[in-house]
């Protein structure tokens, strides 16, 4: 049975403008088999389209005519949208003062030379667009259903390169994300299946990422360069390889991400980023074999596990979560007594045990990079929660794996400027791994590579031209200018980069001097400085405690709809607020000093 594609490579000639067009209709047999049906459909589709991503010959030289599959149309937001790169449409060097979309549109003005970072004016029928060009891959989806957080329910696929290639599929989609949900703009869980029951999966390879049948497409709405998240894992995988690479080779510690521009039913939504996913594959972990061999879990929610602080709650193999993790691999059986026993070490071995035995347990390359790494882009969100750990195979250490990295390099979680660089985060594992003062401990490690990567990868120069480099792929397509057409509250802030800039030169210069020390047992008893506001307990039930490092705090709690529930002045370092009378839920806490605006949710159980 066919699945995914209908075609045939027999020309079809269709009138218009009293000249002959040619089509070329891609047909793929029935009797191919499903497996081999997006290698085939993709290639043949490029064949096909190859020789005319424009009509094979425009009705009159003056209109500029696109195939259907490299461009889009919004009528709410009178916005067109054509993915074909410049070179390719000014390659005839004349006037263009008709665009040909299957319906004829008249420029205001004629085309003599089309470029990606400009807006052209259109009309039909009384009716005016604008008229973007973009080198961007363009996703289109539809759905016939509402989309919802789960199950996946069926959609219809196309994602169309510049270059040509067309990739069309059937796939569930869902929401993805846990706060991000209360979002306007939503991010996806793409499932590709063989048919629209979902039945059977279906492994598809998009824009040079990994052959898989489950992308994300990340909504960015929070990030106001729609660039740190890329960025961070860029420098991730340039500071980390997994320590078992020599015996998995495609093994990866982190996710490659590709920028998108996204149509839902119709309907314009803006930049998105195509994301790999953290799993076993990525990992390459251990498959189940006869019992547990690799594992991964993930840091869902904030709970003393993920944290490792406070008492740790009693597990139960029924359940799919414990302490805030997230049970992951594998899927054949559930044991928490392995990440159990390793928090209970964490928790309450004494030193002498801890500081022996600990790099059996927990691989020291990966602590110290990502110790380092999490303070280089200060990712307050990111240690316990939107943070992995995995095992590659039975016996061997445990690790990290980073996630959800857009809360980083002066922002918030939320979006908001963080200018704080003075500080280091830590949790506590870490509180015990800084307290090492051992010549082959972690404070001997994290100096030394630290001074390594100060050398190369982790340069103001290397950092910044990533975010120039991003940014400037982004101001080029005029992507900033469809964001705010499709999020009428998305608005650029022209000195982010500058802003990023001297926010970088800061934090860099601090952790020089804070990894940079030397290390002896008294300097190592202090804990290294923390957030300047903890709030705790968190989640909590009745009372909050807050510690802060400032003499005046002003604080506002608001609910998810943004009212606000409690108002307070804070005086001295340490204050306790009753909140028996809220309901249950999530919160957001705003503090504000002198210093700086931190928000932070407060969980309320």
């Amino acid at each position: 049975m066919l699945a995914g594609f209908r075609a045939s490579l027999t020309p079809a000639n269709s009138s218009r403008h009293g000249a002959a067009e040619q089509r070329h209709v891609l047909l793929i047999p029935y009797f191919l088999p499903n497996c081999l049906m997006p290698r085939i459909a993709t290639a043949l589709l490029c064949l096909a389209l190859s020789g005319s991503l424009l009509s094979p010959r425009s009705a009159t030289a003056d209109t500029l005519t696109i195939a259907p599959t490299f461009y889009h149309i919004d009528q709410q937001k009178h916005l067109i949208l054509i993915n074909r790169k410049p070179t390719d449409l000014n390659a005839g060097g004349t006037q263009k003062t008709h665009l040909d979309l299957n319906e004829t549109y008249t420029f205001s003005q004629p085309l003599t030379t089309i470029t990606t970072d400009l807006a052209y004016q259109a009309e039909h029928d009384g009716t005016r667009f604008s008229v973007y060009f973009t080198e961007l891959p363009v996703v289109s989806i539809t759905a016939r259903k509402p989309i919802q957080d789960t199950p996946s329910i069926y959609a219809r696929l196309s994602l169309a390169e510049p270059a040509g290639t067309v990739t069309e599929s059937a796939l569930g989609i869902e929401f993805r994300g846990g706060y991000s949900q209360t979002y306007p703009k939503k991010s996806y869980e793409l499932s590709f299946w063989k048919d629209s029951t979902g039945a059977a999966s279906r492994d598809v390879q998009l824009l040079g990422m990994r052959t898989d049948n489950k992308y994300n497409l990340q909504a960015m709405y929070n990030e106001p360069l729609r660039v740190r998240n890329k960025v961070s894992f860029e420098l991730w995988q340039e500071i980390h390889e997994p320590y078992y690479r020599t015996q998995e080779p495609e093994a990866k510690s982190g996710i490659a991400i590709q920028y998108v521009e996204l149509f839902l039913n119709g309907t314009y939504q803006g930049v998105y980023a195509l994301t790999e996913r953290i799993d076993r594959k990525q990992l390459k972990l251990k498959k189940y074999s006869n019992g547990i061999t690799g594992e991964l879990y993930k840091g869902a929610d904030w709970g003393p596990a993920v944290t490792f602080s406070g008492a740790l709650p009693a597990f139960d193999n029924a359940s799919k979560t414990w302490g805030g993790f997230e049970y992951k691999h594998p899927e054949e059986q559930t044991d928490w007594s392995s990440l159990y026993n390793f928090a209970d070490f964490v928790r309450n071995s004494s030193d002498q045990e801890f500081f022996s035995t600990v790099q059996q347990k927990f691989n020291l390359r990966n602590a110290v990079d990502y110790y380092l790494f999490l303070n280089l882009t200060r990712a307050t969100d990111n240690t316990g929660k939107n943070l992995y750990i995995a095992k590659y195979k039975k016996g061997e250490p445990y690790f990290y794996v980073p996630w959800d990295l857009d809360g980083v390099f002066g922002t918030d979680w939320t979006g908001n400027p963080a200018n704080v660089t003075n500080d280091l985060l830590t949790n506590g594992f870490y509180d015990r791994l800084w307290q090492d003062c051992s010549a082959t401990g972690f404070r001997a490690a994290l100096r030394t590579r630290w001074a390594e990567l100060r050398r190369s990868t982790l340069t103001e120069d290397h950092i910044l031209a990533k975010f120039r480099t991003h940014n400037n792929y982004l101001t080029q397509n005029n992507v900033y200018e469809r964001e705010q057409l499709a999020w009428a509250d998305f608005h650029p802030v022209p000195d982010q980069l500058t802003y990023t800039a001297t926010w970088l030169g800061n934090r860099l210069r601090y952790l020089d001097t804070a990894f940079g020390a030397s290390c002896n047992v008294l300097t190592a008893n202090a804990a290294p400085a923390t957030n300047a506001v903890q709030l705790f307990p968190n989640p909590t039930t009745d009372y909050l405690s807050i510690r802060t490092t400032a003499t005046a705090t002003d604080l506002c709690l608001r609910d998810l709809r943004g009212q606000v529930v409690l108002q307070a002045a804070l005086r001295g370092p340490l204050n306790q607020l009753d909140l028996r009378h809220l309901p249950k839920g999530l919160y957001l806490a705003t503090l504000r000093d002198e210093q700086r605006t931190t928000t932070l949710r407060v969980v309320l159980h």
